[in-house]
């Protein structure tokens, strides 16, 4: 079981979706696409058409992403990230190239993200099946069902791109998976990656032997990374991006989904009425983070371990049997049937599409 909140628990500054915070470097793929296309992208993105050096929000972006999604189809995400290079990472690029090894160019690169203007997170985190293996995974920033497989596509694609000229050589990829299935196209990923795609997956990520970050790079200089360290410092504090996370970040790193609404504003430092103020602002619910939280963590253990009752209490239920009805309530499936359609390959990640209902937006438009 998790420790309690408490109030003592840092808080970083808040992420908003109406913060003019994201540059033009996530968007070049799919402007070029619309540019060669002869999409109406002026009018798609009128911040970019008007300044290239503008910054816009997230509330401001969608819009026009979500117009190029419907051009561009199920595909767009992989199409727009194999258009994305190092040069489009923007400062953290200098910083990358100038590392040791693989490992420390992605992982600077994942600690100043939010310049090149990643509209995801992205973690290298440890494969829960081999201690060989890592993981790039992909973490939405705002809770938006209808962007978060092209964000997720996009970006994956882009590091990928990345780390290849990074080595100059081809990077090897294990395994992908990536949660959205419908219309898209299995070997068109599987031509980019060289490896075996997983659709319908609940996370997106790369998997890739620890040995692969390894790799030495060309030019490693230190003294390089360290001026582009400062200058990656000075764009953050300038963007006013230093240290921030969006609200569902903070809320998923205190374990909200084993907490009420008074226990999290506590540990944020406010009053629950000014956090349901915020979630609200955000176009979130408490309840459906919570419930969404708990799901993925669910699907997840039920994919590691055939232990019910050891599942049941990680997740704060008293026993198998509360947990069983609870996921059948999530998902429409009993564990058993879930598992079953992981191993058939006909599990999706959406709650949605097993129930039948419409996932809930959380993004206003």
């Amino acid at each position: 079981m998790p420790a309690p909140v408490t109030a003592a628990t840092p808080v970083a500054p808040l992420l908003s979706v109406r913060d003019a915070v994201f540059p033009a470097h996530p968007f070049s793929g799919v402007l070029a696409i619309g540019h060669e296309q002869r999409w109406r992208w002026q009018q798609m993105f009128p911040e970019f058409a008007a300044d290239r050096h503008s910054r816009i929000s997230y509330a401001q972006a969608r819009e026009g992403l979500l117009q190029a999604c419907r051009y561009g189809g199920a595909d767009l995400g992989l199409q727009s990230g194999q258009r994305k290079s190092l040069p489009h990472l923007g400062q953290m690029a200098a910083g990358m190239c100038a590392q040791a090894t693989l490992e420390d160019a992605l992982r600077f690169g994942l600690e100043y993200q939010l310049i090149a203007g990643a509209m995801m997170h992205l973690s290298l985190e440890q494969d829960a099946a081999s201690p060989q293996r890592v993981a790039l995974v992909a973490h939405p920033l705002f809770d938006d069902p209808e962007l978060r497989d092209f964000l997720e596509a996009d970006h994956l694609v882009t590091a990928v791109n990345a780390a290849r000229q990074l080595c100059g050589q081809p990077l090897p990829v294990q395994q992908v998976e990536l949660r959205g299935q419908q219309g898209r196209s299995r070997s068109l990923y599987e031509a980019f990656f060289g490896c075996p795609v997983r659709l319908g997956a609940d996370q997106s990520r790369i998997v890739i032997a620890h040995s692969v970050l390894q790799q030495r790079l060309a030019a490693p200089d230190m003294a390089r990374v360290q001026a582009a360290r400062l200058a990656c410092d000075a764009e953050l504090s300038a963007a006013g991006l230093a240290g921030r996370q969006t609200l569902l970040h903070q809320l998923m790193a205190l374990q909200c989904e084993f907490h009420n609404v008074s226990h999290m504003a506590a540990a944020l430092q406010m009053s629950p009425r000014t956090l349901q103020r915020l979630l609200a602002r955000e176009g979130m619910s408490y309840f459906e983070i919570t419930e969404q939280v708990r799901t993925g963590r669910a699907r997840r253990l039920l994919q590691q371990t055939g232990d019910l009752e050891q599942i049941a209490e990680q997740l704060g239920y008293s026993d198998s049997r509360s947990f069983r009805r609870a996921f059948r309530r999530w998902t429409g499936l009993s564990p058993a049937q879930y598992r079953q359609a992981v191993q058939t390959g006909l599990a999706d990640c959406d709650p949605a599409s097993t129930t039948g209902n419409a996932s809930a937006l959380l993004i206003h438009r």
